[in-house]
């Protein structure tokens, strides 16, 4: 991606409306507080009036300047106590994010070509997770099946639950439930963080399972891999609003126990950083996704030297085949998100798919393709 439109998928991940003003606003100067107060009134302003807004707008560099340094001040501490953390793979795989290590027996029990529900259903049931939120699934409307009599057939059964997608489906299902799971909650001052890495994994999963159809490589290990690599920004975001709390709290303490009043009100006012963040993905995030997939050891999914290739940013001529896939996956993911928010010209998306190097085939599965969905049918047998 250029660094315009990565500009704009970051701002995208913060907010939506701060993607589009900001993209409106692309080369154009900021406007200082004196010149948006003087364009507000048509009338001439007195020269008295003049010296006060430039007065106000003086008082509120420097009040901003104060709260900026604050920021960063809690931002460069939370980053430190971040680090040792990140180098802990143990703890973000068993606590941070809670990822259960029966999780990769299934998935390679799924891979089997010899596969049965009846060999699968025992370690399934050992995910304590997986039969409510499979039944929840299951049971949408839009997955409704009728008897003879029209009423709805309601599925409570882990065994039937198993069958309902078909076999071919289990990877896809078992891998999307488990991500739900992950996803940060509390994000706040940007809500739609959690959608975000959601929407970004399921489309990237889906455009690297399409793609993998015409580039030799098995479909469902894609889709695994486009949904996995973008576990390290959940770990990433999930620590970075917990330690900014943290942060903040000790400071508040000190600060109130050392009567600091104008460090006390600052900090009251300071809120976590959508830039700051969007940093720390930047430089930790591929890592963390890399480690933990080769934590997972799943040894009928290949797709850990594929994450170490692309996180090693080896030259596409030395990608093995999977590899080259996740980073088309992922490029064709971004253009479609932000063309469905309007955060892309026709010239830019032209250049941009075209440097992604798609095998022969893929785009036009790609343009039928629903990014947004799981794309699972129902087994009818």
């Amino acid at each position: 991606m250029d660094d315009r439109l990565k500009t704009r998928f970051n701002d995208l991940f913060l907010d939506a409306k701060l993607a589009r003003q900001n993209m409106l606003n692309e080369g154009k100067a900021k406007v200082s507080i004196v010149e948006e107060e003087q364009s507000k009134t048509a009338r001439q302003l007195l020269q008295v009036e003049k010296q006060a807004i430039r007065e106000k707008d003086l008082n509120n560099k420097v009040e901003l300047s104060y709260l900026h340094s604050i920021i960063e001040q809690l931002n460069d501490e939370v980053e430190s106590r971040m680090i040792p953390v990140l180098e802990d793979v143990d703890n973000i795989f068993n606590k941070i994010v809670g990822i259960d290590e029966m999780m990769a027996e299934l998935l390679d029990a799924v891979s089997v070509k010899a596969a049965t529900i009846s060999k699968i259903e025992p370690l399934a049931t050992e995910l304590p997770w997986f039969y409510t939120d499979l039944m929840k699934l299951i049971n949408q409307p839009k997955y409704k099946r009728v008897d003879s009599k029209g009423r709805v057939v309601l599925v409570d059964s882990l065994r039937v639950g198993l069958s309902f997608f078909g076999l071919e489906n289990l990877s896809v299902v078992i891998t999307a439930l488990a991500f739900k799971r992950w996803l940060p909650q509390i994000t706040d001052p940007y809500p739609q963080i959690k959608l975000r890495i959601w929407e970004e994994a399921l489309a990237t999963a889906n455009s690297c399972k399409q793609i993998a159809s015409v580039s030799g490589v098995v479909p469902n290990h894609a889709f695994c891999l486009g949904m996995l690599q973008t576990t390290g920004k959940i770990v990433v975001t999930r620590m970075y609003f917990r330690l900014f709390e943290e942060v903040q709290r000790e400071a508040l303490i000190e600060s109130e126990n050392h009567r600091k009043h104008d460090e006390h009100k600052a900090l009251l006012k300071t809120q976590p950083s959508g830039e700051f963040l969007i940093s720390l993905i930047d430089k930790y995030a591929f890592k963390i996704s890399a480690q933990l997939i080769e934590k997972m050891a799943m040894k009928r999914v290949f797709i850990s030297n594929a994450m170490d290739e692309v996180h090693q940013d080896l030259p596409d001529a030395d990608l093995s085949p999977m590899a080259k896939v996740l980073k088309q996956g992922n490029a064709y993911a971004k253009y479609r998100i932000l063309k469905s928010q309007k955060l892309i010209e026709l010239d830019q998306a032209r250049d941009f798919v075209r440097s992604m190097k798609m095998p022969k085939g893929a785009l036009e599965l790609l343009k039928v393709t629903d990014v947004r969905s799981l794309n699972l049918s129902m087994d009818e047998e």
